[in-house]
């Protein structure tokens, strides 16, 4: 069984948005993550980002985000998704992750190329059957 091993590593918070760097063990590249604001959240529906933690991932699909993978068994969370979006209103938890960041008049991080950065870190999980997810705050260090 090929594994895989992906580090999300939040590095800074603005507004109610979260930006971490998203690696993979054995790929040189890197990619920026956009997630809601902290502190972490059990509570579903908080709009918060989830625990930091180790977590497996799964495919998901559904008409609204289809082919898509989905973080498994976080603390008091369901239909936590590695999807496309830009803006932190995309996202009720969920990771998004973007080739480049910036920051909005309103005071929040966004990122860009969301779809572009998707699919290069699909194509690396695809092939892959037991792919993880690690999670860590850095935020403040």
């Amino acid at each position: 069984m090929k594994k895989l091993a992906i580090r999300v590593r939040r590095i800074k918070e603005y507004g109610e948005t979260t930006l971490g760097k998203l690696t993979i063990d054995g790929v040189a590249k890197s990619w920026y993550v956009l997630e809601p604001g902290g502190p972490d959240s059990k509570i579903a529906g908080s709009d918060k980002r989830i625990t930091a933690g180790r977590y497996k991932l799964n495919s998901y699909s559904s008409k609204r985000y289809p082919g898509v993978y989905e973080v498994k068994n976080v603390p008091g969370r369901t239909k936590i998704l590695i999807h496309a979006g830009n803006y932190h209103q995309n996202t009720e938890g969920c990771l998004m992750p973007g080739k480049l960041f910036s920051i909005l008049p309103d005071n929040h991080y966004c990122v860009l190329h969301s779809k572009k950065a998707l699919q290069e870190i699909f194509s690396i999980i695809g092939n892959h059957q037991d792919v993880n997810v690690t999670i860590t705050n850095a935020v403040g260090l």
